[in-house]
């Protein structure tokens, strides 16, 4: 496969002098999902947002392809390719569904025409609730928004912070469909997860961190049946 996406090394943290990161490597290959696990702390999401351009990485360097995108603005990393849904607070409660998506091409609006068939196409659901405000969708109704918006630019990586963080059962479920149903399209998927074990079913490869470093990595099937994984970072789920 082509490596999509190489990061080597990477050191961050939000407050001088202490690194949340330290000294982690991973790479994402073309149409590849990735998922990232990990215990609570151990540097996931820093990891995403410094990917993004949203923490500064101290040591380390990463590339999107052969290009050099370590601390790339976020609107710079947009126009290159990368898609990003944070965690929290990733749609506009007030704006209607389709409004949202047009967010997701503010700095391309001429393109409209061209992209939005093939986001309602994966999402049939935002088609029918064009003219619903966002914020009265359920929890995994908008994370099908949040992604729908970042797939409007029509990148080449998505980079996920905790998609199903807060849902219910059931509309993790849906998100976690969701995700597969993309990467399935030919998008490359970058995943930080706390249900780690749906993570790893749906995932080509995954990296276990832990303290800000590298734990384990394999595919996601390997670690989902790996005895240490289980025993430190799945618990009984993963013998279920």
């Amino acid at each position: 496969m082509t490596t999509l996406l190489n990061a080597t090394g990477i050191r961050a943290g939000y407050l001088p002098g202490v690194d949340i990161l330290r000294g982690v490597d991973l790479h994402v290959d073309e149409g590849e999902l990735v998922g990232i696990i990990g215990p609570n702390g151990a540097g996931k999401s820093t990891l995403i947002k410094a990917l993004f351009g949203l923490v500064a990485i101290r040591e380390g360097s990463v590339t999107l392809r052969e290009d050099d995108i370590t601390n790339k603005a976020a609107h710079d990393l947009v126009k290159a390719g990368v898609g990003y849904v944070p965690q929290r607070a990733n749609v506009f409660p007030s704006l209607t569904v389709e409004e949202n998506l047009e967010m997701g091409l503010f700095t391309d609006p001429h393109r409209w025409d061209e992209r939005v068939p093939a986001v309602h196409e994966l999402f049939p659901l935002l088609a029918n609730r064009a003219d619903q405000k966002a914020g009265s969708l359920s929890g995994g109704e908008r994370q099908m928004v949040a992604m729908g918006r970042a797939l409007m630019t029509a990148p080449s990586l998505i980079l996920l912070d905790e998609p199903s963080a807060g849902l219910s059962p059931a509309n993790q479920e849906l998100v976690f469909d969701t995700v597969r149903k993309i990467a399935d399209s030919g998008v490359s998927i970058l995943m930080v997860e706390q249900n780690a074990r749906r993570c790893l079913e749906i995932a080509d490869r995954g990296y276990v961190l832990d303290q800000g470093s590298n734990a384990y990595t394999d595919t996601g099937d390997a670690l989902l049946h790996d005895e240490n994984v289980i025993g430190l970072y799945l618990g009984t789920l993963g013998r279920e």
